[in-house]
């Protein structure tokens, strides 16, 4: 009897603490409410607003990956990709002194 009683109140203690909402989770959450809804996405911003809803957030500019102009020891084109703006990987950049 000693055991059911320990592992009931272990079992609602778990329950009880699964409940309580951290506060940290709410204060990213957006700020936004739709409708009937509160927008459940997360955000770091200073408005406090999600990608979504935020009229100033502006889109990260998408730079394509090339594969890397340079040419190996052995001659052959190097197959490194690169984002860089001159089209060469890190191996193959000038170095600045």
């Amino acid at each position: 009897m000693k055991k059911l009683t320990l592992s009931v109140a272990a079992l609602s203690l778990a329950m009880i603490s699964y409940g309580q909402t951290n506060q940290e989770q709410i204060s990213n959450q957006c700020k936004r409410v739709d409708v009937y809804k509160q927008c459940k996405n997360r955000t770091n911003s200073k408005s406090k607003l999600c990608y979504l809803h935020d009229p100033n957030y502006v889109k990260p500019v998408n730079i394509p990956t090339v594969i890397c102009g340079g040419t190996t020891k052995k001659g052959n084109n190097c197959k490194n990709k690169t984002k860089h703006e001159s089209g060469l990987c890190h191996f193959h950049q000038p170095k600045e002194d």
